[in-house]
């Protein structure tokens, strides 16, 4: 347990003290084993991502929400997409 610890506060010190970025750094292992894929491998790629988040936003509703029907897990699913669509974006960078 104090070994955790020292990890957590050893990341809570790098987070505060770290750069800010707007937009999370870019990973270049990452980009260059994408970057090997076929055009259909790369849309599959992200049929499965897609896939996972909608899944874990299914999960999250369910434990929200544990009296609801799949059906009204749907829903809820469908309300969520329109207001995130509604949501206007910020002018400027968050500091």
């Amino acid at each position: 347990m104090i070994q955790v610890n020292r990890v957590l506060n050893t990341t809570r010190g790098m987070m505060d003290t770290g750069p800010k970025y707007r937009f999370d750094p870019v990973d270049h292992n990452f980009m260059r084993i994408r970057g090997r894929l076929t055009p259909g491998e790369r849309l599959l790629a992200m049929l499965a991502a897609r896939e996972w988040v909608v899944s874990a936003q299914r999960a999250r509703l369910g434990r929200r929400y544990p009296e609801l029907s799949p059906q009204e897990i749907n829903l809820k699913m469908l309300e969520e997409i329109e207001r995130a669509e509604r949501r206007q974006t910020r002018p400027h960078p968050v500091s």
